[in-house]
């Protein structure tokens, strides 16, 4: 065994061979950046090398390490070099490297989308070569005259193992660092190919528009090429035999309408499914001190949307245009053939003044058309050109960014066409982010509000009901009579409450948009243990737990003390209905929901805790801690089926034994009824609560006590400024808020912008206040303004 060891002295060539090797290997780096050529010829080089290098100086760093031991004192000067002294400057370089590679991905990108020219791309390439080349060459001097020093000068070997003698080795940290770069640098090259598939599929999206709107302009100059041969044959008939020839021109007209297929399926469904196959990726889009910086974008979403908003609408004007004349004009040949087929017949030549004139009048509509859709044609052709780019992920901006109703008003303003109702396949076409695109006029401010005001005046009439509309409120709870069951949130409850009376801990969040049935789900759950059990956790009420009671404050972790200091032999049921409720000035409600939480973990066992809470609410909390993990079961209420609600709804009218009438003063069958409750259902996205109230709206008690039904505008329009959305959010958000609460978010525009917002949504019956003087949101118009929020993506 000893014959196989090295001795002390060939040990020390063997080591003096690993630093020769590895400084030959960055002098090797240094010479071949040197000959690289171009901005290709330098990816390749960086991309391939800079691994080499990086695995050269880790292979040297551990063996290193092997040979040392990382718990022994370093006196070798090659390994302080290797785990001390080198690794910065190296990393340093290396992230140089990393970044240029990145640097220089950038750049063939934007060369690929043009947007930068040949010129600044080769100025770009040469700039990074030479900074690259520069800092490598510095840092590999530094190393040999670093290592000449330690070698010719003991005492500043010396020194420096001093220094480092109490330390502990860093290498670990080092290599772990070399790995990710590693790492770094081989997604930054998969995902630079990822992206130039995504340009060319980019490339193939937008020549498809273009083809489209392309088609539409061959078409409408074809029809006005043959509109102008009909007309001119029709100017010129002077004899009898020259009516066939005419004749036969306006056949050819209206075959080739009828043939015409104005918005084409098969490029429609190609061009869907070229977005389709948009991917979803990490981008690495810059650097900031070291680290590398990903923006996660999907592709396919974001065009879709953009594509929605800034295209989609003109290409259906110019559709629309082309529809229009093509209708007209086949009206107006297929009469003028038929008079021209009359005269024929009876071979008289009357004059044609009156087709002539009309065929002018779809010429000059015909040239109006072409002219009307240049606006559209260059606004398509612009926006393409300029902001469809993929490289726009490495903009500051977030990428293809819809303002969504800027858009809308633009095409009030630049065109008076009065086509912009989007037929459902092209609605369907970029599978629209959620709101049915209708026929939009772009309207003022004050117009806006006039709207909310005449639908909010509807709603306050019916805000202190008569008898039957009180049948109707779900806030309220008006008894068992009324519950109509949900099966499958019922069903999912009772297995959970079997499970806890058998012994095991579980606990619920039921969760949902307002409306939805919290409460009443609450209540159905309650129902299922002894009365003495239920507790409802509510500030400023009074809970008595075997005998000892306590006034509940807004302090949760007090009440919570109490309840676990008072069990000894029963097991409550805690309800939180209305968990946003918990907070005041002293105690924030995330501070009272991490005491909630907290509880949970300790004390599963002895307590079943219920809470009740919107579902932005829920992800507000899941952002700050982990709330939602801390619960057992996530109850949602959002959806009811249709039969619910059907039953919910006929359960209440039935009970006030009025006759149901429609507008016209007919009684309205039970299919007319079963309609008009599905078209609420559908407008509310199945929230049994919001459809009972719309209900009310659209109910009206006649002098006779009869019931009239009338489809009015049961959904409040889109007129809030961002200020005024901003404070509903706040409302919304945590139940309610205050003008303090407000003026601490917003200090510097409370007084100026915030303030007169405030009085404005109080005035007009949007917000009101609670007996305790905080802003809330009327329950009218609640679910609503939650919508709106939720569509501006304001709230989750």
């Amino acid at each position: 065994m000893k014959e196989n060891n090295p001795s002390a002295k060939e040990s020390e060539v063997l080591e003096g061979e690993l630093m020769n090797s590895m400084l030959q290997e960055f002098q090797d780096f240094n010479s071949g950046l040197a000959i690289q050529a171009s901005a290709a010829e330098l990816y390749s080089y960086l991309l391939g090398h800079s691994s080499d290098l990086l695995e050269a100086y880790c292979k040297a760093g551990d063996a290193c390490l092997a040979k040392s031991g990382e718990n022994v004192e370093v006196t070798d000067p090659d390994y302080y070099l290797f785990h001390f002294s080198y690794p910065d400057r190296f990393k340093s370089v290396i992230l140089l490297a990393r970044d240029t590679l990145l640097q220089l991905s950038i750049a063939k990108l934007r060369t690929l989308e043009n947007l930068t020219s040949e010129q600044k791309a080769v100025d770009h390439f040469e700039k990074s070569k030479e900074l690259l080349q520069t800092e490598s060459e510095k840092t590999l001097n530094y190393f040999k005259v670093e290592r000449k020093s330690l070698l010719e000068k003991p005492e500043v070997l010396k020194r420096k193992l001093e220094a480092v003698k109490h330390f502990s080795n860093p290498w670990k940290t080092y290599h772990s660092q070399f790995q990710t770069i590693f790492s770094q640098l081989k997604d930054t090259d998969q995902c630079h190919s990822k992206l130039e598939q995504t340009i060319a599929q980019y490339h193939l999206i937008s020549e498809m528009v273009l083809q489209m709107r392309a088609e539409v302009q061959r078409t409408n100059a074809l029809f006005a090429s043959k509109i102008n041969l009909c007309l001119n044959s029709l100017e010129d008939i002077m004899e009898i035999d020259q009516l066939n020839n005419t004749i036969k021109l306006f056949d050819e007209l209206i075959a080739t309408g009828i043939g015409l297929d104005i918005r084409p399926e098969n490029t429609i469904r190609e061009l869907e499914d070229s977005v389709d196959k948009l991917l979803t990726l990490s981008v690495p889009v810059g650097t900031r001190e070291g680290y590398l910086v990903l923006k996660k974008i999907d592709f396919k979403k974001s065009a879709e949307k953009w594509l929605d908003y800034e295209i989609l609408p003109y290409l259906s004007d110019l559709w629309d245009g082309l529809e229009a004349n093509f209708s007209h004009l086949l009206n107006v040949a297929s009469q003028i053939k038929s008079s021209l087929q009359v005269a024929k017949k009876t071979q008289r030549l009357n004059s044609f003044h009156a087709e002539i004139a009309s065929l002018n009048t779809i010429n000059l509509e015909q040239k109006n058309t072409i002219a009307q859709s240049a606006n559209a044609v260059e606004h398509i052709e612009a926006k393409l050109a300029q902001n469809f780019k993929v490289t726009t992920i490495y903009h500051d901006a977030e990428y293809l960014k819809v303002p969504l109703q800027t858009n809308f008003s633009l095409l009030s303003t630049n065109k008076s066409s009065s086509f912009r109702n989007f037929s459902s396949r092209l609605v369907q076409l970029f599978k629209n982010v959620g709101k049915q695109v209708k026929d939009v006029q772009e309207k003022t401010p004050h117009q806006k509000l006039e709207i909310a005001l005449e639908i909010l005046e509807t709603r306050t009439e019916k805000e202190i009901p008569d008898h039957y509309h009180s049948l109707f409120l779900n806030k309220n709870f008006i008894g068992d009579l009324f519950l109509v069951k949900r099966k499958q949130q019922e069903e999912v409850l009772e297995k959970i409450i079997a499970y806890w009376k058998k012994g095991q801990n579980r606990s619920i969040a039921v969760v949902g948009d307002p409306l939805s049935g919290k409460s009443t789900l609450l209540e159905f759950a309650t129902h299922q243990f002894k009365s003495n059990d239920v507790h409802y956790l509510v500030p400023g009420n009074e809970i008595s737990i075997e005998g000892r009671k306590l006034k509940m404050g807004r302090n949760l972790d007090e009440v919570l003390s109490f309840v676990r200091r008072s069990i000894s032999n029963s097991k409550p049921i805690l309800v939180l209905d209305d968990l946003h409720l918990w907070r005041d000035s002293d105690r924030s409600l995330l501070t009272n929901v991490s005491s909630l939480v907290e509880f949970m973990s300790l004390s599963a066992s002895k307590a079943f805790v219920i809470v009740a809470m919107t579902n932005s609410l829920r992800l507000h909390l899941d952002s700050r801690i982990p709330f939602s993990q801390s619960f057992t079961n996530i109850l949602d209420t959002d959806t009811s089926t249709t039969d619910e609600i059907y039953r919910a709804l006929m359960l209440r009218h039935g009970a006030a034994h009025r006759t149901l009438y429609e507008k016209e003063g007919k009684v309205m069958s039970e299919e007319q009824v079963r309609k008009k409750i599905g078209w609420l259902t559908k407008k509310f996205d199945y929230n049994i609560g919001a459809v009972l109230q719309a209900w009310i709206f659209c109910t009206d008690v006649q002098e006779d006590s009869s019931i009239q039904f009338s489809e009015k505008e049961t959904h409040l329009n889109d007129f809030l400024s961002t200020t005024e959305l901003l404070i509903l959010k706040n409302c919304l958000l945590f139940g309610y808020s205050s003008e303090l609460e407000l003026k601490n978010l917003f200090t510097d525009r409370y007084e100026s912008e915030y303030k007169p917002a405030i009085r404005k949504l109080l005035n007009i019956n949007i917000l009101d206040r609670d007996p305790n003087g905080y802003l809330i949101v009327k329950n009218t118009v609640r679910q609503d303004l939650y919508s709106i929020l939720k569509y501006k993506e304001l709230l989750a």
